[in-house]
């Protein structure tokens, strides 16, 4: 989710580099200077994919749903706390008729000595085998809270390794760290050695989105990499249904995390031989005739003619595209309460989708099935947000659905039962349509030159916001309604917050800062944005 966010923005980087300038490989050989038959004939990636590859043929489509597939590894190993950390059952065993005789009430193991009462399964997970409950429960929240301060650097530094090592180094490093850390989390033997080794969890799979996100889509022709992108997430959720019936039958979490581990390892070695590296990246690196040669094996898959003499040569993005750091979107008083209100809401989508995943054990009935449920309801939600972000508009879709998370979060502090259940998961459903849609909302609401440091900023908050949802989690020791009460409130805020946002559909992205600047000063009460009128399109477009 917010590694997504992250994800998004290295691809833009790579997308935005839209002014080219051709390597020729007889011009490099030969030293050439200046233009020559072959430069004048050059053709961007795009082009390529569009004229000769195929933009969406039997080749991508194979290379996107094995990259992407690195999802549900990436989900198992970040959600795996839901059933490594649960409050398992417990009995009483204590002599006094009174407590757990046939008139006994305690559903408190705080309210009982030590000798009255004792775990069924002792293995079960972290909380039964060191017993961190009552003045203990606190180390449960910080664990997870260390995972995502792992997450925090992670997405960052190896975010970085796929811009300078490529997205394939960078996806199979992140896989690496993230499942050998989970390995020495369940031969841990205590719970200090356990906290320690959350961080290389966290930091690995902060990573593993960043890079498959970027190596599933970049291959793409334009039109497929907003819809397939989006996509990958089922990946995301149908992982949360898997891991859901494999933790059901799968009940002592060393081995439990083992096994993650072990799928984990399966899906890199028989995946890393099939999947190439991007060309795209290959071509902002310089290394035209590997991005060559895997666009001409695409081409064959996908049974293109392809010219005696090869495909055409390709153009290499300009390295010195102008981009602009966020401090010089500050003086513009539009682009800076767009940039506060889409930080506001990031972090309260990363805040509230977590804070919900990581509580589904809180809600009545089996952990198993409300995962599981949780993970099957992310399915429709993120093809409404498909539907309706063009259907509605990007801000309509965003305020409904955050509202739907904020009423649904609210009622569940109060309902009981089924009732809790139902009103938590229409939360989830709208917490995660939102967390899809955000990416494409904000690159529209920014101009080129600052976008892809408007998102890196939206993302930073996203982190923090990460690591904040389990302490508000561990606020339901002293009142369960608690925590769906304050992921209520910030939802529906976020909701109030978004009313005062542009609807960017249909909107013309400006690249300048004083480009949307102005764009944005001509906005009109009956639509909320800049609509160009017709002569004013064709007179912007002439110039």
């Amino acid at each position: 989710k917010s590694v997504l966010i992250n994800a998004s923005e290295r691809a833009m980087q790579s997308l935005e580099m839209s002014s080219s300038t051709l390597i020729s490989e007889d011009d490099a050989d030969r030293g050439r200077e200046g233009e020559s038959t072959s430069t004048r004939n050059g053709i961007t990636l795009d082009e390529m994919l569009s004229l000769h590859v195929g933009e969406n043929g039997k080749a991508q489509l194979r290379h996107f749903l094995l990259s992407s597939m690195a999802w549900v590894p990436a989900v198992m190993l970040t959600l795996m706390s839901v059933f490594t950390e649960r409050t398992p059952e417990w009995r009483c065993t204590s002599d006094d008729n009174t407590l757990c005789g046939i008139g006994g009430n305690v559903t408190d193991i705080c309210s009982l000595g030590d000798d009255d009462w004792e775990w069924e399964a002792k293995s079960a997970s972290v909380v039964s085998e060191w017993d961190l409950v009552c003045n203990d429960a606190w180390k449960v929240s910080f664990a997870d809270s260390m995972f995502f301060v792992g997450f925090f650097f992670g997405a960052g530094l190896l975010g970085q390794l796929a811009d300078i090592k490529g997205r394939w180094v960078a996806m199979y490093t992140s896989l690496a760290i993230a499942a050998t850390g989970a390995a020495a989390s369940a031969a841990s033997l205590g719970y200090w050695q356990y906290l320690i080794f959350k961080l290389p969890i966290g930091f690995g799979c902060g990573g593993i989105g960043v890079s498959s996100f970027v190596l599933s889509t970049e291959p793409l022709g334009a039109k497929w990499r907003a819809f397939l992108g989006i996509a990958t997430q089922y990946w995301w959720a149908s992982g949360i249904c898997f891991m859901s019936g494999v933790a059901a039958v799968v009940t002592e979490w060393r081995t439990l995390t083992f096994f993650f581990v072990f799928l984990t390892g399966i899906y890199a070695i028989f995946s890393s031989p099939l999947v190439k590296e991007s060309p795209r990246w290959l071509l902002i690196s310089g290394d035209v005739e590997k991005a060559h040669a895997i666009l001409t094996t695409y081409a064959k898959v996908n049974d293109k003619t392809i010219p005696p003499e090869g495909l055409p040569p390709l153009k290499l993005p300009n390295e010195n595209s102008k981009t602009a750091s966020i401090r010089e979107l500050m003086p513009f008083p539009s682009l800076r309460r767009r940039l506060v209100a889409m930080a506001f809401i990031f972090f309260v989508n990363s805040m509230v989708y977590y804070g919900l995943s990581l509580n589904v054990g809180s809600l009545g009935g089996s952990i198993y099935l409300n995962n599981f449920l949780s993970g099957l309801v992310e399915m429709p939600s993120y093809a409404f947000a498909q539907f309706a972000v063009e259907a509605m508009g990007r801000q309509r879709t965003l305020v409904l659905l955050l509202a739907i998370a904020g009423i649904g979060c609210l009622i569940s502090g109060f309902a009981q039962g089924t009732a809790k259940t139902v009103v938590a998961l229409a939360g989830r459903f709208g917490i995660a349509a939102s967390f899809n849609m955000i990416f494409l909302y904000t690159t529209e609401l920014f101009p080129t030159v600052v976008r892809s440091a408007a998102l890196g900023f939206c993302s930073l908050v996203a982190r923090v916001s990460g690591i904040a949802a389990p302490q508000i989690i561990a606020l339901q020791m002293f009142e369960p309604a608690l925590p769906f009460l304050i992921f209520g409130g910030f939802a529906v805020a976020a909701c109030v917050m978004a009313t005062a946002l542009p609807d960017t559909k249909g909107v013309t992205m400006e690249d300048t800062l004083e480009g949307a600047a102005a764009q944005s000063a001509s906005l009109t009460d009956a639509t909320n944005f800049t609509r160009l009128e017709e002569s004013e399109e064709e007179e912007m477009l002439r110039v």
